[in-house]
C-alpha cells in the first residue's frame, strides 16, 4: 500500500481519475446521442425571422418580391393565394428561403415569416443577415407606397 502513496500521503491515482473523467466528457460532450427514431429534421429547417407590416397584403405580398431583388436574391416559386414565396441566394455561403406571408386581420396588418436554410458551410452572422436584409428591405419598399 506504501507504494500507491507519496510523500504527503496522498495517493497518486487522482491525476490518472482526472484525466479519465475528462476523457469521458469529452465523449460525452462530443458524441451525438444514439437515440433511436428519425433524425432531427428541425436542425435542417433554420431560424425562422419576422416582423409585422402596416400594410395590406396586397401591398406586403408585392413589396416582398421586389424587396428579394433588390436583396440579389432568386425567386424560384410564389404562390400568392398561399402567401408563400420561394427561393436563394448567396452571402457568404449559398442558401434558400421560405418566405410565409399572412394577412393579421381586418386593419392593414401583414406578418412576413422567413426562414433560411443554409446549402454547405455559411456563417452564422450571414444566417441571420440574409432575412434581416429583405425584411430591413420590404419596409423600404412599403415606404414608397405611401
Amino acid at each position: 500500500m506504501d507504494v500507491l502513496r507519496n510523500d504527503c500521503g496522498r495517493s497518486r491515482c487522482p491525476l490518472g481519475a482526472t484525466v479519465g473523467k475528462l476523457a469521458v466528457m469529452l465523449v460525452i460532450f462530443t458524441v451525438p446521442p444514439l437515440t433511436s427514431g428519425a433524425p432531427d429534421k428541425d436542425k435542417d429547417k433554420g431560424q425562422e425571422f419576422t416582423q409585422v407590416y402596416q400594410h395590406t397584403y396586397d401591398e406586403v405580398f408585392q413589396a416582398t418580391q421586389v424587396a428579394i431583388e433588390r436583396s440579389g436574391y432568386f425567386v424560384t416559386d410564389k404562390d400568392k393565394d398561399k402567401g408563400t414565396i420561394s427561393g436563394n441566394g448567396y452571402l457568404i455561403g449559398h442558401f434558400t428561403f421560405d418566405i410565409h406571408i399572412e394577412a393579421l386581420n381586418t386593419k392593414p396588418e401583414t406578418r412576413v415569416a422567413i426562414i433560411v436554410v443554409p446549402k454547405g458551410r455559411m456563417a452564422g452572422s450571414a444566417k441571420q443577415a440574409a432575412p434581416q436584409r429583405i425584411l430591413v428591405t420590404i419596409q423600404k419598399v412599403l415606404a414608397t407606397y405611401q
